[in-house]
């Protein structure tokens, strides 16, 4: 069975109204998720926690196992996701190689480390990212940069 290693490292969230989301105290988590085994890191006080936490996972087939992310916060009780789930390509990691991976999330983000120990592209040759770094399963719809603005003027 292939294995996905995953290291959460930290998360960096410095601008985050937490009356917006009915947070009375700055507690965060991340939960992972790969094929059917749910995991999450401890819950720890601030908006800049260091994780440092590797969850290992074996699932079937990096092309139909679905592996995603979401960060939350809030104290027992009174926890709400913060920013949207994030869904990652399996596929597009390189074979033992750690491949930067981050959950957006309004104000900031959360760092992670992704492993394929036992599957995945074999690296190339000039040792480039060829995987990329944000992945992601949105069919690359994401924001879109522009230079021709500069020329409107």
């Amino acid at each position: 069975m292939p294995k996905l290693s995953v290291e959460v490292t930290s998360a960096n969230v410095k601008k985050l109204d937490l009356k917006a989301y009915n947070v009375d105290k700055a507690a965060c988590y991340v939960k992972l998720t790969c094929g059917d085994k749910e995991v999450r890191t401890k819950k720890l006080p601030g908006l800049d926690p260091v994780f440092e936490e590797t969850f290992d996972f074996e699932f079937d087939d990096p092309a139909t196992t679905k592996f995603a992310g979401c960060f939350f916060m809030g104290s027992d009780g009174n926890e709400v996701q913060v920013g949207d789930q994030i869904d990652f390509l399996l596929t597009a990691l390189n074979k033992g190689k750690p491949t930067y991976k981050a959950l957006i999330v309004p104000g900031g983000k959360v760092e992670m480390l992704a492993t394929a120990v036992d599957f995945g592209k074999e690296a190339d040759e000039s040792g480039e990212d060829v995987a990329g770094l944000l992945d992601t399963l949105d069919d690359g719809a994401g924001m879109m940069m522009d230079d021709d603005d500069e020329d409107d003027e």
